[in-house]
């Protein structure tokens, strides 16, 4: 009874692992922002909220560098 619980969560978290890795980004990024509108409400979530989520949306959201991703490549000759 309890090796198939074990099996059944284990199985579970693998499937919302990947469902979460092959997830495009601008969904986990609003799922990230709805959890931590959801946690800016309790107030006991606040030190998760700091600790956990914040750096993960800054990370899911290109962060203070996201915008100048482009400009450090070579310019392309024409041809």
């Amino acid at each position: 009874m309890w090796q198939q619980i074990v099996v059944a969560v284990i199985v579970l978290l693998a499937f919302v692992v990947s469902a979460w890795k092959l997830m495009p980004a601008r969904r986990r990024l609003r799922i990230l922002l709805s959890i931590d509108g959801w946690a800016a409400r309790r107030a006991r979530f606040a030190a998760i909220r700091a600790r956990v989520l914040q750096p993960r949306i800054q990370r899911a959201g290109g962060g203070c560098d996201g915008c100048a991703v482009n400009t450090t490549r070579a310019p392309q000759r024409p041809r």
